[in-house]
């Protein structure tokens, strides 16, 4: 059951991950595990399904509707990621769920933790050597 606090915070965290997701392009339902987390709300692995179900969604279709308007997409390159996100997405819950072996929560928050490291230096070292336009 949820309590008001938890449900304020989950409409607080969903509407600063739709600004976020519209803004930089980058999957920031991150936050949303990261908060539920700091905040005991719910388990990792079913924060994680409920992610994945938020997904499931076209909770896009806003900021798309806008980027078409503008004719910034590539709508052959976007189909193409999009069959292969499906694929990969069945691959990772299969190695996340696998009932001999699953994967820890602790694994799966280092993994995490390591990408958005990563894309988090990879953006800023790309911003440095930005030419200003």
């Amino acid at each position: 059951m949820l309590y008001i606090y938890e449900l304020l915070i989950e409409i607080f965290t969903g509407l600063t991950i739709g600004i976020l997701f519209s803004i930089t392009g980058i999957a920031s339902m991150s936050i949303f595990l990261l908060i539920t987390n700091l905040f005991k709300i719910g388990d990792y692995k079913t924060n994680l399904g409920t992610v994945l179900f938020v997904y499931l969604f076209p909770i896009t279709i806003g900021s798309v509707y806008e980027f078409y308007k503008a004719k910034k997409i590539n709508f052959q390159l976007g189909f193409i990621l999009l069959f292969s996100l499906i694929i990969g997405n069945i691959i990772g819950s299969k190695i996340v769920l696998n009932k001999e072996n699953p994967l820890s929560d602790k694994t799966i928050k280092y993994t995490t933790s390591a990408i958005g490291f990563f894309i988090g230096i990879s953006f800023l070292i790309s911003a440095y050597y930005e030419k200003n336009n």
